[in-house]
């Protein structure tokens, strides 16, 4: 449900988004070459401009490929200083928002510092930023990227008003979500931390009840969820995971009648695995009849008829909440407390420096002995969900000596499961 104080909030607050395309990355020596401007007023994009400007010096053959700008479109362009009074009114006291604040606005300070003019001192969003606070485990943010995940038109990337519109419409995308989840202070859209990340949501007991909790989870459907509970200061009382959600709510209702809450987190769990590993790091310190409820309940939600020995499984890779990234896990120094994330194929080498990273401390240092830092009380539940999983082929079991004998072949399967499995509807639906 919308929250009318929170839009009246955002309603109230004027935005101008700004791209520039440069002929490089020095602020003293490169020159703007476009510039493309978009205004934000009550959550919708209301004026546009843009302008191709001549910088005055030559235009770098990679610049002309990334942009498409060449010489010759700019030749009987503008120069800045004839533009830039025109940019600065329209700009105005708008809250200033861009892709990458940290290039833009600190450029674009530097063209009216050498032209003898006062600096901008407007509030600055970026958009960049904001989102590795909403989503933190993303661990590529840049524009084109989001644009897919959000399924945003960019045609033109790294032409100015392209950008700008494209950055608007992530931005309008991000204020219905703090919309969504109640901001209340306009700070809260520059320090967006712990408390609006899409992937969980959190409810307070003077706030909510049993049922609000419940609804939400039933809700969300199939989608796996890991649930946290905490008494006062914070205290852990239950950490556990639900593979089916709507499945699972009348235990969860249990749960929650037996604890006496303060807060109550939901966050989307993908990998399963890892609210296995959260319930094991956090095993001893429930209170006992919790513990014994919630490893019973587990331990018959994944029994399997022949479960996994993880003493002999080496490297175990399944998809990632966000598409396109994978979680690794080393059951060789197997620490639960350690997630290990990567992109594919982006980060083909540096998964590969992991892993073969891993195989030599345990020859070398650990001489052949395992660390596997998971709750005795636990590890028959994770060798059996593992059972589970590896007959419905959801996660992909490897060897060290599959590694060693080639590693171009182990990459090859890691990324072909991760490109058959790899496809989800998160951040787009989240909580």
């Amino acid at each position: 449900m919308t929250n009318i104080n929170s839009k009246e909030l955002i309603n109230n607050l004027n935005f101008c988004i700004i791209d520039l395309e440069t002929t490089g990355g020095n602020h003293q020596s490169d020159k703007i070459i476009e510039i493309g401007l978009v205004k934000i007023h009550q959550l919708e994009i209301t004026e546009e401009k843009s302008y191709l400007i001549n910088p005055e010096k030559d235009i770098p053959e990679f610049i002309q490929r990334l942009t498409k700008i060449s010489p010759k479109d700019v030749a009987d362009k503008p120069k800045i200083s004839e533009v830039i009074e025109d940019i600065i009114a329209f700009i105005g006291d708008d809250i200033l928002v861009a892709h990458n604040t940290s290039f833009d606005i600190p450029f674009l300070n530097g063209v009216l510092k050498n032209l003898g003019k006062p600096t901008l001192k407007n509030k600055v969003i970026c958009t960049n930023v904001m989102t590795k606070h909403l989503i933190p485990e993303m661990l590529s943010s840049n524009l084109s990227h989001m644009c897919k995940l959000f399924d945003i038109g960019h045609k033109k990337a790294h032409r100015a008003l392209d950008d700008a519109k494209a950055t608007a419409k992530l931005l309008l995308i991000y204020l219905n979500i703090f919309i969504d989840k109640n901001i209340n202070k306009v700070n809260q859209l520059y320090y967006p931390r712990n408390k609006f990340e899409l992937d969980r949501a959190h409810f307070y007991k003077n706030e909510s009840s049993n049922t609000n909790i419940t609804e939400q989870v039933r809700n969300f459907g199939h989608t796996p969820l890991l649930i946290t509970i905490k008494g006062e200061r914070g205290l852990i009382l239950a950490n556990f995971p639900l593979s089916e959600p709507s499945n699972e709510v009348e235990f969860l209702s249990e749960i929650l009648e037996i604890t006496d809450w303060e807060i109550v987190t939901l966050k989307i769990l993908r990998p399963v695995l890892e609210g296995l590993f959260e319930f094991s790091n956090h095993y001893n310190k429930y209170p006992e009849a919790i513990r014994t409820k919630l490893l019973t309940y587990l331990a018959k939600r994944y029994k399997s008829d022949q479960p996994i020995d993880i003493k002999q499984v080496d490297f175990v890779f399944t998809p990632h909440l966000i598409t396109g990234q994978i979680s690794a896990y080393s059951f060789l120094n197997l620490n639960t407390n350690t997630k290990h994330v990567f992109k594919i194929p982006a980060q083909k080498k540096k998964l590969l420096q992991f892993l073969t990273g891993q195989n030599n401390r345990f020859e070398k240092h650990n001489k052949g002995r395992r660390t596997l830092l998971l709750s005795k009380e636990v590890t028959p539940l994770v060798e059996n969900f593992l059972a589970t999983q590896q007959s419905q082929g959801k996660y992909l079991f490897l060897s060290r000596k599959e590694l060693k004998n080639s590693s171009n072949s182990f990459l090859e399967k890691i990324e072909s499961f991760n490109t058959e499995f790899n496809y989800t509807d998160f951040p787009k639906h989240h909580l």
